[in-house]
């Protein structure tokens, strides 16, 4: 991907950062055996989000938002709220801008993170279905605006990308504000990632 055409799926994308930050500052197989190993992916409890190319499960304490709730470009959303504001969110969006390769997606992702995070390091990503998907860690504070984390709070995010198996970009997002989420929880997210 040339610099240019970073530069305008940037711009093509500059709605997609304003509402990411706005909004938080924050395959199925057929048979039994493709059930179960889906199945299996969910943990005990837990719910499942599912957009049209990615799904995923998350803890049974957060809620889906509908569909005027997330706002247009996720797909799917779920958070928990502490004083009116959030502090775990899981999204979903798909086809929001070009890219072809696990590279594309992610210098997509770096580009629509820097804007109002700090980037901590990108690397390749096992995730089911996906044969090319990176994941970008990644931090920021709390500006106190209105539908995002309290102000000064530490907030540290999770974004693993790609391309589906149409050629469209991916991207789940996961941010928790410090403390709200364990590790292992953010794992288990990662991990139950399926892509089509």
């Amino acid at each position: 991907m040339t610099k240019l055409s970073v530069r305008r799926t940037v711009r093509t994308v500059a709605v997609t950062t304003a509402v990411l930050t706005a909004g938080l500052m924050l395959a199925a197989c057929g048979g039994e055996e493709g059930a179960d190993k889906a199945e299996s992916a969910t943990p005990s409890g837990w719910k499942k989000l599912t957009g049209p190319t990615v799904s995923l499960a998350y803890p049974s304490d957060l809620t889906e938002q509908s569909a005027a709730e997330r706002g247009k470009l996720n797909d799917a959303a779920a958070l928990r709220s502490e004083g009116g504001r959030p502090t775990v969110k899981v999204s979903i969006q798909s086809g929001f801008a070009d890219a072809s390769t696990g590279d594309d997606a992610a210098s997509v992702g770096r580009a629509l993170l820097m804007a109002t995070t700090e980037v901590k390091g990108t690397k390749k990503a096992d995730i089911k279905g996906a044969e090319d998907a990176r994941r970008i860690d990644f931090t920021y504070t709390g500006t106190g605006v209105p539908q995002s984390p309290p102000k000064g709070a530490t907030v540290d995010g999770v974004v693993i990308t790609g391309v589906d198996s149409e050629g469209k970009i991916y991207s789940v997002r996961i941010d928790a504000q410090e403390g709200k989420l364990t590790e292992a929880d953010r794992t288990k997210i990662v991990d139950s990632i399926q892509v089509k």
